[in-house]
């Protein structure tokens, strides 16, 4: 595996530890959340790898030797981003598919959950490069492939349930092609729109149209 040019600059992580333990008080809490937070913007504004240490402990208003009690690189913080903005993202998004009844409803539902999502939260912009990022690096590419996985499974459980007998195997792959164009679509649309977040929000809603179209026309099942 060759050397990731951006972290050569970064203290190696240890195995196995995604950043250390906040301590017994709320001021400990609070500032970990608070470096959590000024890293998962960080890399939303910059990317993984233009992102530096310097950067989140200046967004993060706490001084070097704080960020540095908490964690140890800037890798072991992407992880604990990836981790805690992933999980939230996946809550967030099915709290909003409950409001649609089970089946093609559902399924429906998922477009503009996903909007949503990226209207409410604009660091959701960055977790498909992040994702990218750490399945290159051997010792986060299990976690990566595990985060992308999370996301498949919620998908086609949604073809699935839309779908009389549909094979696991077919809604599986189905929603792995949906999930690898949507986040493709993302990325691109971020470059090509230049921050202008504006803009990247209007092309995601019709890129995901599209997206949807395509869906339900491979489901047999007719447009929105």
């Amino acid at each position: 595996m060759s050397q990731r040019p951006d972290v050569l600059d970064e203290p190696a992580p240890r195995a196995g530890r995604v950043g250390r333990p906040a301590g017994p008080t709320a001021q400990g809490a609070a500032s970990r959340e608070a470096i959590v937070d000024a890293a998962a913007g960080v890399f939303a504004r910059l990317g993984y790898d233009k992102a530096r240490m310097a950067d989140i402990i200046d967004a993060s208003g706490l001084s070097k030797g704080s960020v540095y009690f908490h964690f140890d690189s800037k890798e072991t913080l992407a992880v604990v981003v990836l981790e805690a903005r992933q999980a939230r993202w996946l809550r967030d998004v099915e709290n909003l598919l409950e409001a649609a009844a089970p089946g093609v409803p559902r399924l429906r539902r998922l477009l503009p959950a996903m909007l949503e999502l990226h209207r409410a939260d604009p660091d959701a912009w960055v977790i498909s490069r992040l994702i990218s990022n750490l399945a290159a690096v051997e010792s986060t590419r299990e976690l990566a492939a595990e985060m992308t996985q999370r996301w498949i499974d919620l998908v086609a459980g949604l073809i699935e349930d839309a779908t009389t007998g549909s094979e696991e195997q077919g809604a599986a792959i189905l929603a792995t092609v949906l999930v690898g164009a949507f986040d493709g679509l993302k990325i691109t649309i971020d470059v090509t729109t230049r921050g202008d977040r504006d803009a990247a929000a209007e092309a995601l809603a019709e890129g995901g149209a599209i997206l949807e179209r395509m869906l339900l026309s491979t489901l047999g099942l007719p447009p929105s």
